[in-house]
């Protein structure tokens, strides 16, 4: 897994590296300043006799734009630094590499060095092959002022290519969301390891190409300790794939039993029950009200159906538990929610179900809304649950506003699976999953043609399938919600972002699974 960093924590790294002893701050800056040129030297192919504008602030962010003009020059690309603010205050290791620049600068005439706020009224940031945002990074921690916001502004507006250095500036770099502007660059080159906010709200689409690049960080460092965010990587989802022995059968594989669908709300059930079989489950049992049978009986070929009493709405009804015994001893999964309707005593079995039952349970849907109106049920509950809201659902859990939850999915995720002691998928742009231990795990893949209608129901089965075959809560979630994002990039290529559906998912499925195990997907590039 790879750390997903706030500001604080990645300076909490940089400190003990430099105070240990065992790095200097010019070396971590020398390795971050030379990993920004190699990304540049990536984008532009060719180096030599390009036009480079470096626009750098005052601190450390700075430094690394200087040393980049450093080692471009010397590739001999032509380079104008345009330092926002006055070289009086610049200091530290920063003001090491401006000196380095300025050094190259006297024996290099296609070096320039000049203040922002002196040409920016003249200057033109559509004359350059590539434009490197040295400004802020990690560093600003409120709304930029002028002249940075103008500098900010001028590369937002420009239609040059834009490197970020570490993050795009003028974004939050824990939430991701932009303060007033924030250009939108084409790659992030960030140090040591990834950042909030490069993959949250504003950011995913800002960051453009992600590089971490290796700064020569010592190993051992006790500030990794505290952090417990992380992105999912391909190679940890490729180890998590469920194993099958050459000589197995169906029920050896996975049984999932799912108490599913209502007038109207059909679809839900199907889905689930689809997407299980695609993912693996060796057999998938619906149960549905009974007058509702005939539909799934004629939907559905590898998915069997169990009729149950419904009531007067027809939706599963209180009688539902007489008859589910067998079918809960019998499954590895219980999924419960999908097109359940909001009918109240439907909503008082999902309670008692999850009050008696004492295995894994998938919840989703309408599930979730009769735990919002009986909150007290998660704490009574001796099974495994794990939850799949989206930003909607989980305001109603939470009480927080759709707003307050995307602005902060991480860390709300993080302390509402922690309290429940559950394993939550909270689905969105990106989706997190957060253990009963704390840890979150974000999920960098996926695509808008993902907001659609099913799109949940699909992930549920999913996810029910891999637990069905084994793998634990927080494993089966964390591969789940990859696997499904990563069916959908790849149903995006074929039906384009307007006409991607559900069903589509499901069907990528396969290709997703394959393209995981050969290793064709991964989530940004390293630069060393």
């Amino acid at each position: 897994m790879e750390y997903l960093m706030t500001a604080e924590e990645m300076q909490g790294c940089d400190r003990e590296a430099v105070e240990s002893g065992k790095v200097t701050g010019e070396a971590l800056m020398d390795k971050a300043s030379l990993g920004v040129a190699k990304v540049a030297g990536k984008l532009l192919g060719e180096v030599r006799g390009r036009r480079i504008a470096i626009i750098c602030g005052k601190g450390n962010n700075g430094g690394d734009g200087f040393g980049a003009a450093f080692y471009l020059g010397q590739m001999g690309a032509e380079i104008s630094v345009l330092l926002v603010g006055s070289e009086a205050e610049v200091s530290g290791d920063a003001k090491i590499f401006l000196d380095k620049a300025k050094k190259l600068s006297s024996e290099h005439a296609k070096i320039q060095i000049e203040e922002f706020a002196g040409v920016s009224d003249t200057l033109s940031l559509n004359d350059f092959d590539l434009i490197i945002d040295a400004v802020f990074g990690t560093g600003l921690a409120d709304e930029p002022k002028d002249p940075a916001q103008k500098a900010i502004q001028m590369m937002a507006d420009s239609f040059t290519p834009v490197l970020a250095v570490d993050m795009p500036s003028g974004l939050n770099s824990n939430s991701g969301t932009v303060y007033t502007s924030s250009p939108r660059a084409v790659a992030t080159a960030t140090m040591g390891n990834l950042k909030r906010g490069l993959v949250m709200n504003d950011g995913k689409e800002n960051a453009g190409d992600i590089y971490v690049v290796d700064i020569g960080m010592p190993g051992g460092l006790t500030a990794l300790n505290g952090v417990e965010t992380f992105v999912t990587g391909a190679g940890d989802v490729k180890n998590l794939l469920p194993q099958r022995k050459a000589e197995t059968y169906k029920h050896a594989v996975g049984k999932v039993f799912a108490l599913v669908g209502s007038v109207g709300l059909t679809g839900a059930g199907i889905m689930v029950g689809r997407a299980a079989m695609r993912a693996g489950a060796g057999s998938v049992v619906l149960g549905v009200p009974s007058e509702l049978n005939p539909i799934y009986a004629s939907q559905l070929t590898e998915v069997m159906t169990v009729p149950l009493p419904q009531t007067g709405d027809g939706s599963l009804s209180l009688a539902v538990l007489l008859q589910i015994q067998k079918n809960l001893e019998w499954a590895n999964v219980l999924v419960v929610g999908p097109g359940l309707s909001r009918n109240q005593e439907t909503a008082q079995l999902v309670a008692k179900v999850l009050r008696s039952h004492d295995g894994t349970i998938v919840i989703d849907a309408d599930g979730l809304n009769a735990i919002a109106d009986q909150p007290s049920i998660l704490q009574e509950t001796h099974a495994e649950v794990i939850l799949t809201p989206h930003h909607g659902e989980f305001s109603r859990l939470t009480k927080f506003s759709v707003e307050e939850i995307a602005k902060d999915r991480i860390e709300l995720a993080r302390r509402y699976a922690r309290d429940n002691k559950l394993t939550l998928i909270l689905k969105g742009s990106p989706t997190v999953v957060a253990t009963k231990e704390g840890k979150v795990f974000v999920n960098v893949h996926g695509n808008p043609g993902m907001a659609t209608a099913g799109m949940g129901d699909v992930l549920t089965g999913i996810v029910a399938a891999l637990l069905s075959q084994k793998l634990g809560p927080v494993d089966a979630a964390l591969v789940g919600a990859y696997l499904h994002s990563v069916a959908g990039d790849i149903a995006l290529e074929s039906k384009g972002v307007y006409s991607l559906i559900a069903t589509d998912v499901i069907e990528s499925l396969p290709q997703a699974f394959r393209k995981v195990e050969s290793g064709e997907v991964f989530e940004f590039q390293r630069v060393s």
